[in-house]
């Protein structure tokens, strides 16, 4: 979803002085944002290339607008008198939430403006796909994200959800909860945050994303992404960006029965014993049980269909799996390769995520900073 900056203030054009400090303040804040250290007017003014008045002039309007606060100074042995002043982008300026909003349970995680985590919730649920339950799930998730924090703080939350979502943030179907959209969900999120803008994407471009930025696409040019579990989804890295389409529908393939996806989630819990649940049948398989290995291999082959067609379709480098087969994705990984490498003419790894469970959290996290980024520091 593009953004618009709206930082610049009311009648600041060209290359008037105003202009020109705004650019030289976004510079310098810019810089401070790369690390977590603190900075002298002298170290930053060598750093940017400004000159030491301009950089003290930027250094008060940052300072002014809260994301640049004074640092302790730093001691410097043998050298006399005043220690020189020291700043630091202020990452407690506000904060962000990431939300994975699944059929199965939610991941939500709320970080400062650096992305450092700051709280982290998990549910875990038989079945959301009930629009009131869904409801009550993420409200409460969401108190326990930002209990004892100040609301106008918080300045953007994303959340991923099984859903097709469209260039402008709309929701445009959903097969798998369809209720959601229904009964107003989505809507009905949004009135919970009336002072923070907020976003929805598809869950597993959200994870690509994530993966993109600290996984294994990162420095990859052309990859894809599975979700694989009870609920079934791919993105892919097209050219070094997230692909979305032209109504953000690249990679949904589980409405296609030549992919044995609509069926799988359903085959998948009926291969579970009774008594038992798919997040234990996966740690089992990842430990090296027998019987809980033949489900995870019987996901592999039914899936297997329209992971060969996604892969002869884009030509990736890598294939990453991620979603609730993450316990067992060695067990998994090594079955879908079986079946999969003798249908293609040039075959290819396919790996676990580095990122793990929370990919659409933490890619949820990083849509919501890069607006913060944009649309309230006035940076690229």
């Amino acid at each position: 979803m593009d953004e618009t900056l709206s930082t610049l203030p009311n009648g600041v054009v060209g290359s008037t002085p105003g202009m020109l400090r705004l650019i030289n303040s976004r510079a310098i804040l810019d810089e401070l944002f790369r690390g977590d250290g603190s900075h002298t007017v002298t170290e930053l003014s060598r750093t940017v290339g400004l000159s030491r008045p301009t950089v003290e002039a930027a250094l008060a309007d940052l300072v002014d607008e809260g994301w640049v606060s004074e640092a302790e100074a730093i001691a410097t042995p043998n050298k006399a008198g005043r220690r020189a002043k020291r700043f630091r982008a202020d990452a407690a300026a506000g904060s962000v939430l990431g939300v994975d909003l699944g059929l199965h349970g939610i991941v939500g995680l709320r970080s400062d403006l650096r992305g450092q985590r700051l709280a982290r919730v998990e549910e875990v649920y038989t079945d959301l796909a009930s629009a009131e339950q869904a409801w009550e799930s993420v409200q409460d998730v969401v108190r326990r994200l930002v209990a004892g924090t100040d609301p106008s703080r918080l300045l953007a939350a994303t959340f991923g959800v099984p859903a097709v979502v469209d260039r402008s943030g709309e929701i445009d179907y959903t097969v798998a909860v369809p209720q959601w959209v229904e009964r107003r969900v989505p809507g009905r999120i949004g009135d919970l945050f009336p002072d923070s803008a907020t976003f929805f994407d598809n869950d597993a471009k959200l994870a690509a994303t994530a993966e993109a930025m600290w996984g294994r696409f990162r420095g990859v040019q052309d990859g894809l992404y599975l979700v694989m579990g009870r609920q079934i989804g791919a993105a892919y890295v097209v050219d070094g960006a997230l692909a979305r389409g032209a109504r953000g529908a690249a990679g949904e393939m589980g409405g296609l029965a030549s992919t044995g996806w609509p069926s799988a989630p359903a085959r998948l819990e009926a291969r579970i014993p009774s008594g038992s649940d798919l997040e234990s049948v996966m740690v089992s398989a990842g430990q090296g049980d027998a019987a809980a290995a033949a489900v995870v291999r019987g996901l592999a082959e039914d899936v297997a269909p329209g992971v060969v067609q996604l892969v002869a379709t884009i030509d990736p480098e890598v294939v990453v799996v991620g979603g609730e087969v993450l316990p067992a994705a060695e067990v998994f990984c090594a079955a879908l390769t079986e079946v999969v490498t003798p249908q293609l003419r040039h075959p290819v790894g396919i790996v676990a995520s580095t990122v793990g469970r929370d990919a659409v959290a933490r890619g949820a996290l990083a849509r919501s900073l890069t607006h913060v980024r944009t649309s309230h520091m006035g940076l690229g």
